[in-house]
Formats: C-alpha cells, structure tokens, sequence
C-alpha cells in the first residue's frame, strides 16, 4: 500500500470511529439511566482534547486530523450533557480546569518551543483514561461504563497510530500508545465481575465488607 493511500485510509477510518467513539456511552446512559462507574471529569477532558485537536488540526492544515476532531464533537458533547444531568457529584472538576490551562500555556510556547504542545496534546488521551480507570477501578458498580466506548478507543489507537506514521503526525504516535493501553485497563475492570458479598466493595479502595 502506497504512502498516500496509507494516509487515505487510515484518515478516513480514525474520522469514522472518531464519529462513533462517544455514542455507546451516549446510548448507554440515555438507556439505563446509569453513570456507576463513569467519570465527569474524564468525560469533560475528552471534549476539551477534541477541541484542541480542532485547533491543532487547523494549525497544522491537515485535513484528516480537522475532520476527525469535527466528528468526535457532536456525540462527545451528547455523552457530557447526559452524565452532567445525571450526576450528584461535581468531585475532581478541577482536572478539566487544569487540562484547560496546560493547553493553553503550552500552545502559547509554540513560537519558541513547537515540539512542546503536539507531545502535550497527544498525550491528551491519558487525561480521559487516567480519571476514567481511577473511577472504574474504585467504584463497585461499573454498570454504568459502555464497553463499546473503550473497544472503540483501542481500535482507534491501532489507526492512529497507522495515521502518525504514514502522515508524519508525531501526536497521535503518543494518542496511539497511550490509548490503547488505557483502554486494556479500563476493559479489565468492567469484565472482571467483581461481586463480593455485600456488594459494595470496590477492587482498589481497601474495603472489607462487615463480618
């Protein structure tokens, strides 16, 4: 497969998944009514990263990485409002206030140091899989997380990863690892069907249920 053809196809598969990427959670917590187990915060970071993927993508005039962060945008913004109306809780919002600022500071550098904000923004990912794992692995109930979502991270991983190397996207080269190896994490916790006796003990948090 040539080079271009390689850019093509892998272009147009990561703008694909990046389309459906958000819609079984969407779908998920639109059905049960459930969010045990999903994270706001990691949900908030995952729309400030497309966004500056957005950006990113118009900086650097490569269609395929403006197309796909286009697509991810509407489902994404769907998924946040649905476990934003369902959540009690607004714990760990901070995060997305601070993946916010790292942004910006570092696209700010970009004159002087260039390489900085594409090894920040894709490393983006580990600010949606790191508080989506934290959550998933100390909370007992993980009803609420849609498994589809994260094999479709890990799948997108594999053709971003295709991506950054045929085009010469560094970012995605890091999205790629990170992503994938999230997911795997994420994936185990929610297959794993932890079910201890009085139900709400977590894997992590060191609970024990009374004697």
């Amino acid at each position: 497969m040539s080079n271009d053809l390689l850019v093509l196809v892998s272009g147009a598969a990561t703008t694909a998944l990046a389309l459906a990427f958000g819609v079984p959670q969407w779908m998920h917590v639109r059905r049960t009514g459930s969010i045990a187990g999903v994270s706001l915060p990691s949900v908030t970071n995952t729309l400030i990263s497309t966004a500056a993927w957005l950006v990113y993508g118009l900086h650097l005039r490569d269609f395929w990485v403006t197309t796909t962060s286009i697509a991810g945008l509407p489902a994404l913004l769907a998924t946040f409002v649905a476990v934003v109306r369902r959540s009690d809780t607004r714990t760990g919002m901070w995060l997305p206030l601070t993946w916010a600022g790292i942004l910006a500071a570092t696209a700010a550098t970009t004159p002087w140091l260039p390489a900085l904000f594409p090894a920040v923004l894709g490393a983006s990912v580990l600010w949606y899989v790191t508080p989506a794992a934290v959550t998933a692995w100390r909370s007992p109930d993980v009803s609420g997380i849609a498994q589809g979502t994260w094999l479709l991270l890990a799948l997108d991983g594999l053709v971003a990863g295709a991506y950054g190397v045929a085009a010469g996207v560094t970012a995605y080269l890091v999205y790629a690892a990170v992503a994938a190896l999230g997911a795997v994490v994420v994936l185990a916790r929610v297959w794993w069907r932890w079910t201890p006796e009085c139900g709400r003990c977590a894997p992590v948090t060191g609970c024990v249920c009374p004697a």
